[in-house]
């Protein structure tokens, strides 16, 4: 009788232990997973982890599918510009504009709103010349996105002048004119996180500055 219950004890411990490890195995797999799923990118021009949504300040771009933390949401590619069209463009270059190609009509990356405090980086190759060929541009998650987040950009970083008088921030009610634009404290707060075309002009307009002094 000893015998059969040391025997039944030893065989419940193992099933414990192989039902442990199996919980350690499957959380592990999901540890990499989370840790892996920035290196997985979608193809060039693939918006299904997206969709745009309609609200009472126009469209918006909203996650599909929750997403982790350092995800690709999208990568896109379009046509090169010279010239500031407005808000179907995004300035990549000192003087280089990503506009939709001609055989698109608004794909969803041009429905990025924009945040003071954004949840998304836009990042790509340096570029300025009207005759390179068309960049691909990569959105990335700055933080874990649940499922229907609004996709937000700071414009600021990308854009030293916007076209017109830019516009209004919805969540902020300041006005967004192009990193040129921001206070002095705010240039000093943005710029390491601008692009680098915007650091570029930047550097350019203080050295102008400094040059008539």
């Amino acid at each position: 009788a000893d015998c059969n219950a040391a025997h039944t004890t030893a065989s419940s411990q193992r099933a414990q232990r192989s039902a442990h490890g199996s919980t350690d195995h499957t959380h592990m797999l999901r540890q990499i997973v989370r840790r892996c799923s920035h290196l997985i990118l979608p193809p060039v021009g693939c918006f299904e982890g997206v969709r745009v949504i309609s609200h009472g300040h126009g469209k918006g771009l909203v996650t599909a599918t929750a997403v982790n933390e350092g995800a690709v949401l999208f990568r896109w590619t379009g046509a090169l510009i010279t010239q500031n069209s407005g808000d179907r463009c995004l300035q990549i270059g000192q003087s280089c504009f990503m506009t939709p190609a001609a055989d698109e009509d608004e794909p969803p990356w041009v429905f990025l709103n924009h945040s003071f405090a954004p949840n998304v980086r836009i990042s790509h190759p340096r570029t300025n010349s009207k005759d390179a060929a068309p960049p691909v541009l990569t959105a990335t998650a700055l933080a874990a996105l649940p499922v229907d987040s609004v996709l937000t950009i700071n414009y600021t970083l990308h854009e030293y002048i916007m076209y017109g008088d830019g516009f209004v921030c919805a969540e902020s009610g300041r006005p967004v004119r192009g990193f040129h634009f921001l206070s002095e404290a705010e240039q000093e707060e943005a710029l390491p996180y601008a692009m680098h075309h915007i650091q570029m002009l930047h550097g350019q307009y203080l050295f102008g500055q400094h040059s008539r002094c």
